[in-house]
């Protein structure tokens, strides 16, 4: 949340393309409902990876809540710790 209480939203616009040796993604940046600029992100391949690692991770926790959880439980079972 900002000061004054709107909350600041990216929304992807287009897809993701290689340029070089790097990844871009256009994305439009609000403030509450009103948009403020588009923008060209560029990440390196190392945190795109990095990025798409979490957002898998995220997206799994939503689609299957408790899923990391029991895992650590039979890793702890089969392990011992």
């Amino acid at each position: 949340m900002t000061d004054d209480g709107a909350s600041r939203r990216l929304k992807l616009v287009g897809g993701a393309r290689l340029d070089g040796d790097r990844i871009a993604v256009s994305a439009m940046l609000f403030k509450g409902p009103v948009h403020l600029s588009t923008e060209e992100v560029s990440l390196s391949i190392d945190d795109a990876s990095v990025l798409q690692a979490q957002l898998a991770r995220a997206l799994n926790e939503h689609a299957f809540p408790g899923l990391e959880q029991r895992d650590q439980r039979k890793r702890r079972m089969r392990h011992g710790f």
